[in-house]
């Protein structure tokens, strides 16, 4: 117990700034006083020249990070902030989901540590998902993504989905990079052939920067190179293709003929006709006679409206092969033709009686007949 008292105390010693000889010590000084309430604290500083108005800062940036146990900040110096977070998982998602920007300039966090002093932290780096366009064939595997991660900064983690067997137009890496030094924007690999290719570089929630020199936190306006003599009116070595597309917009719902690229989400997803397929492999057939299923015999439900409108139809056509109308009187079917049948014989057999009693070209009737079917269709 002594010895830990002994390494959470020191003794502290006060002296005069001009005379040494006036001094006093105070002994067993705790090191580290412990708060009252526990809190998780980031320190952050903002790249950008642009005066910041600190209330406006505060909060808009606990509405976007809208942490569920809040957040408190507060300015150490200009563009310079400490803020403290209340719960390690408002913490993490803050910092994981990052990089945050504020008027499109970029903020940098870190964590601090325990005895940090966070007016000397270095806030240099910053964490950037970036895709990689136009890597060939032959280079494509967690071995080579993973290589040209470290080429572009420090390498955090790839993404899982890079290889989950979904058609890929990119891979993308998490680096921290320096925010010093000008974005890479391209990186070339050399084939077993001897040839070169080129791969592209785009940044993901990239903030303002230098399309003269590549460097995050100024536009091509405040550069130094124009006072060396660079023409805005120029190419630009860099510009706005270096961002990655937004993924706001795009449609996410009712595309049900759509499958997930993922090998393991694609597996448990079911289109319409799959959905429609399994609730009927699990109902049960209702039999009702004939045209059960269990007689081979197609199974159809018609109404009493399209009954009667069929028996209609036979008869009509009884009559009008006998030649005679509904009122009993004889037809001359040579002299006055009043309608035109066209039969066309269809091997089946065991189907139900079909019919439509429209004359526009329709189903006319559809009946068993010697093992045959009769197709007529009234003109």
């Amino acid at each position: 117990m002594a010895a830990e008292i002994t390494n959470q105390c020191a003794n502290l010693t006060l002296a005069d700034v001009e005379d040494d000889d006036v001094a006093m010590q105070v002994p067993n000084v705790p090191k580290n006083q412990p708060d009252s309430e526990e809190g998780y604290y980031v320190v952050g500083r903002l790249v950008t020249q642009k005066p910041i108005r600190f209330p406006f800062f505060q909060d808009t940036m606990a509405a976007v990070w809208r942490p569920a146990m809040g957040v408190n900040t507060r300015q150490l110096e200009s563009r310079r902030y400490l803020f403290r977070f209340y719960h390690e998982a408002d913490v993490e998602r803050v910092i994981n989901v990052g990089p945050w920007t504020y008027e499109q300039s970029l903020l940098i966090m870190k964590r601090l540590d325990l005895g940090e002093d966070p007016y000397a932290m270095a806030l240099d780096q910053a964490e950037f998902w970036v895709q990689v366009h136009s890597l060939p064939a032959g280079f494509r595997s967690e071995i080579v993504v993973k290589a040209i991660g470290s080429f572009l900064g420090t390498l955090i983690h790839v993404d899982d989905r890079n290889f989950d067997g979904s058609m890929r137009l990119f891979y993308r890496v998490r680096v921290a990079i320096d925010v010093a030094k000008p974005l890479k924007k391209q990186m070339k690999l050399k084939k077993d052939n001897g040839s070169w290719v080129y791969v592209d570089f785009r940044y993901e929630r990239l903030p303002t920067f230098c399309f003269l020199c590549g460097v995050i936190g100024h536009g091509e306006k405040f550069c130094s190179k124009i006072v060396h003599g660079a023409d805005l009116k120029a190419e630009k070595p860099y510009g706005v293709w270096m961002r990655a597309g937004s993924r706001k917009g795009v449609p996410n719902s009712r595309q049900q003929w759509i499958p997930s690229e993922t090998t393991i989400e694609r597996r448990n997803w079911r289109s319409p006709t799959m959905e429609a397929d399994a609730i009927l492999a699990t109902a049960e057939p209702e039999g009702n006679g004939k045209g059960s299923e269990d007689d081979g015999v197609p199974s159809a439900r018609i109404s009493e409206q399209k009954r009667r409108r069929t028996t209609d139809i036979e008869s009509e056509l009884m009559e009008v092969e006998a030649g005679v109308s509904k009122t009993g009187k004889r037809r001359d079917l040579r002299s006055k033709p009043t309608q035109t049948y066209e039969f066309i014989i269809m091997e089946l057999s065991g189907a139900w009686q079909l019919d439509d009693s429209s004359c526009s070209g329709g189903l006319g009737s559809l009946k068993e007949a010697k093992g045959t079917f009769s197709y007529g269709n009234l003109c």
